[in-house]
């Protein structure tokens, strides 16, 4: 084995073997925690699921295939990968998505966005991309038979699928939710910069009020004439802002972890998007890259757990209580 192979090898089992570990430590946080079982969190779960099942499945089932090729069929290993690559995307999509509608339309947010429409945006991701995957298994949308015959057992997209196919899945699977969650995370980081500077305005306005109500109070006190001020009202106002700031404050953390998620998820997987369409057009790709772009994209199918524990308390929590019930039966 070629020191580039050992490392090439390395590297995958080590994203395996964290990423499995990882969304594990995200499935069981999201069961276990109820503060967690929230609607937002249905959609982490099954990004969750779609990215252990990528690690602890297809990544493997890559590696086997590299080292003896024809050992599984090379048709199995890009249904998968195009099954769960497919899935990550759309549940991207449903996160943006979700944020979208609980930022611009707060109101009917609890109205749309119910546990049953969040299952069925689920399962529709699901049936889509499963009976999108197989067809080529199915022959339809695999390569053409003489390109098979002469692919030198490369078990590539460009090798085994056809271009239309290839085109479809590329373009309205893999760019496009890009392109609208890129839209979508844009605006949500606009708005929520937008509702922070209200609501520093809006305490602004209430602190001049305060210091306006103290005065009239030491005016009337000094000239022992006694009126009714306002001070009542202005509590009450305080209040309701402070209500409003918290309930902004913890939507803006919710947003923040959000962008961030997205924006890693872009980051990792636009490279291969777009090598992969230069390659379908048939433009050649310095191999440098398309490696380099490869691990990126593997990658991200373990660092989901990580942002979740740097921007969440509750997971934070979630998973310490996880791992102290770990330690406690490993102690047994």
């Amino acid at each position: 084995m070629s020191p580039e192979d050992f490392a090439t090898t390395a590297y995958m089992f080590l994203v395996s073997a964290v990423g499995s570990a990882g969304n594990v430590l995200v499935i069981l946080a999201i069961v276990h925690k109820r503060r967690l079982r929230t609607i937002p969190n249905y959609f982490l779960f099954n990004l969750a699921v779609c990215d252990l099942l990528n690690c602890s499945l297809a990544i493997p089932l890559r590696l086997v295939e590299g080292f003896q090729p024809g050992s599984i069929p090379c048709s199995v290993v890009i249904a998968l990968t195009v099954l769960f690559d497919g899935l990550s995307r759309l549940n991207i999509i449903f996160i943006s998505i979700d944020r979208f509608i609980a930022i611009k339309y707060p109101l009917g947010y609890s109205l749309f966005m119910t546990h049953k429409n969040a299952t069925a945006l689920i399962t529709s991701g699901w049936l889509i991309m499963v009976v999108f995957s197989i067809l080529p298994v199915m022959g339809v949308g695999s390569a053409p038979t003489e390109i098979l015959s002469n692919n030198q057992g490369l078990c590539f997209f460009s090798t085994n699928l056809s271009k239309a196919y290839l085109l479809v899945f590329l373009i309205a699977l893999c760019l496009l939710p890009l392109i609208l969650a890129t839209l979508i995370n844009f605006f949500l980081l606009k708005t929520s910069h937008r509702q922070m500077r209200v609501i520093h305005d809006q305490q602004a306005n209430i602190e001049s009020r305060t210091v306006e109500n103290n005065s009239l109070e030491i005016s009337a006190t000094n000239t022992n004439v006694t009126f009714s001020t306002n001070g009542e009202g202005t509590s009450s106002l305080e209040v309701r802002h402070y209500k409003r700031k918290i309930l902004a404050l913890r939507q803006r953390k919710v947003v923040k972890m959000v962008i961030i998620l997205v924006g890693l998820f872009i980051i990792l997987v636009l490279p291969i998007t777009l090598i992969d369409l230069f390659s379908a057009f048939g433009e050649s790709v310095s191999p440098y890259l398309s490696q380099t772009a490869v691990a990126m994209i593997y990658l991200n199918t373990a660092v989901n757990v990580f942002v979740y524990a740097a921007f969440s308390k509750a997971f934070r929590e979630a998973f310490l209580r996880i791992f102290v019930k770990c330690k406690g039966i490993v102690r047994r």
